[in-house]
């Protein structure tokens, strides 16, 4: 029998904490995916709801997220958006919002219940993930599984978005898209059918930042993670982030982050 769409470990990877390697927290790759890190012997504070001793950190794309694992235990999944059925809005949109897309990352207390149902999950994930006959289609559908059930435990926080949230939504998606090219809030509104008064009125109410102020922490958060892969040069990364002059672009990171490229790449890349 045929099987199409094999799991490729480039676009989604799981992971005991035990197994995993070294240098994986600082690989620059990690900015690329939606990370799960499941910790089955977490001895901070929990919510009174949480069975205190399994917890969760959900970290989006983008986020470079330093955390201590040394010692621990549980496991790793990681999984880039097309494993994602984005075509599903309200699923898509729940998702995003319970990696907290706007902030660094989510973390909380698993309850008893959803421990139980995550731990089956997790047993059949890591049998598909290992398994050389295992398909993307399966490893898709046990996240979208995984994922249900952490957003219904959250769904007091998470489920239920009101319209300028959604907005908030349909931004995010935009910026990923146009980042790069279109730095002007008129492009966005003009794209969403509001004013440019208006999306940043709810940006700065939902996320607590203008548009610009998110389009420039995009711009650095890429640019950064260009830096650290080290295969191109500064006036390089410029040009492919659309800045006409490299001098330019040096400034905008500095502004952003209080180091020029070069001191960052020193100090991070080749120190």
């Amino acid at each position: 029998m045929k099987f199409i769409h094999p799991i490729d470990s480039s676009k989604f990877i799981f992971s005991e904490l035990s197994n995993l390697p070294d240098n994986y927290l600082l690989n620059p790759q990690r900015a690329d995916f939606f990370e799960m890190i499941w910790i089955i012997n977490y001895e901070g504070e929990t919510s009174k709801d949480s069975d205190g001793s399994h917890y969760i950190y959900l970290i989006p794309p983008y986020r470079f997220t330093k955390l201590n694992l040394e010692g621990q235990k549980g496991c790793v999944i990681a999984f880039k958006r097309e494993y994602l059925e984005e075509d599903n809005k309200e699923y898509a949109l729940d998702v995003f919002n319970l990696f907290n897309m706007h902030g660094q990352y989510t973390g909380f207390g698993l309850d008893n219940e959803t421990t139980e149902t995550l731990q089956y999950l997790r047993l059949l994930i890591d049998k598909e993930y290992h398994n050389p006959m295992g398909t993307y289609l399966v490893l898709k559908s046990l996240l979208k599984v995984f994922l249900l059930n952490l957003i219904r435990m959250s769904q007091n926080y998470f489920l239920y978005q009101d319209i300028n949230q959604k907005r908030v939504y349909q931004f995010i998606m935009l910026m990923d898209e146009y980042y790069k090219s279109e730095r002007k809030a008129d492009f966005y509104s003009s794209k969403m059918g509001i004013s440019e008064k208006r999306i940043n009125q709810i940006l700065k109410e939902k996320m607590n930042k203008t548009l610009t102020q998110l389009l420039h922490e995009r711009l650095t958060v890429e640019a950064t993670r260009m830096l650290m892969t080290d295969e191109l040069t500064i006036k390089e990364i410029a040009f492919n982030l659309n800045f006409d002059d490299p001098a330019y672009f040096s400034r905008f990171y500095k502004k952003q982050t209080g180091q020029s490229p070069e001191d960052f790449k020193n100090h991070h890349v080749n120190p």
